[in-house]
């Protein structure tokens, strides 16, 4: 007995069909492009908006620090200027000599400078390896922290070795410190000793040519000018720090 089977006709596809396949894979393929570029830039945006935190949080270290200088050399810039006033009673014989010395060397034990300030710069660096510099869409954030970073860090690292040298030089041979130069900062020698040395250097002629010499003013006034152009320098640095800390909040509070 011979078994039929039925035969179904086969489907043909109109060109509406393929069609409407074609834009759903051509939309489901967009779509799924857009949704990885969404990805992308999301995480672009996180990483660039957590380097720029970091960066905030380099600055409120950077802005410590500055403090610290404007003090240092603010004090500083008065102790010189009194030694410039001894100095002169001294050379007009209104001051005796061992007087003389005395003051000074009281004022030396309260003399500090050469401090350097040096910026954190280490999360402005990583935004720039990272590319997340780039994806800053202020123009004057971008400027901003290129001049604070590039601009005025060229300028504070070559005013830097230039008050080295002054320092140096002064500590050593202009107002020589009995005790050594470090020694009012940490603070671990015994005053007593320092006393004993201060009197050593006053009997024996230690002091004939640095702080009794004719051109002591001369660079005593030199360290006074260096000191005066540094603190000018820590307070352009102490207004440029704020304003980029207020920048940065504002973009990352608006994103």
């Amino acid at each position: 007995m011979e078994v039929h089977h039925p035969h179904h006709p086969t489907h043909k596809k109109k060109w509406s069909e393929y069609i409407i396949e074609f834009v759903m894979l051509f939309a489901a393929v967009t779509l799924g492009f857009f949704a990885e570029n969404v990805r992308e830039h999301q995480i672009i945006e996180q990483k660039t908006h957590q380097n720029l935190r970091s960066v905030v949080l380099d600055l409120k270290e950077d802005s410590i620090f500055i403090q610290a200088r404007i003090k240092e050399y603010e004090n500083a810039s008065i102790y010189l200027d009194k030694l410039n006033d001894l100095y002169l009673e001294y050379q007009n014989h209104t001051l005796p000599k061992d007087e003389y010395l005395d003051k000074v060397l009281l004022i030396s034990d309260s003399l500090i400078f050469g401090n350097s300030f040096y910026i954190n710069n280490s999360s402005y660096k990583n935004t720039i390896a990272s590319g997340s510099f780039s994806n800053i869409n202020s123009t004057e954030l971008k400027r901003t922290i290129s001049n604070y970073y590039e601009v005025l860090g060229t300028k504070l690292n070559d005013n830097n070795m230039i008050l080295d040298d002054v320092a140096e030089y002064y500590m050593v041979n202009t107002l020589p410190k009995p005790g050594g130069l470090v020694a009012p900062i940490i603070g671990r020698m015994d005053k007593k000793k320092i006393e004993i040395l201060k009197k050593f250097y006053k009997s024996n002629g230690l002091f004939e040519n640095s702080l009794l010499r004719k051109d002591f003013i001369h660079y005593n006034q030199k360290a006074i000018d260096r000191v005066l152009l540094y603190l000018y320098l820590m307070e352009i640095f102490e207004e440029k720090n704020k304003e980029l800390i207020d920048l940065l909040n504002k973009d990352l509070n608006e994103h």
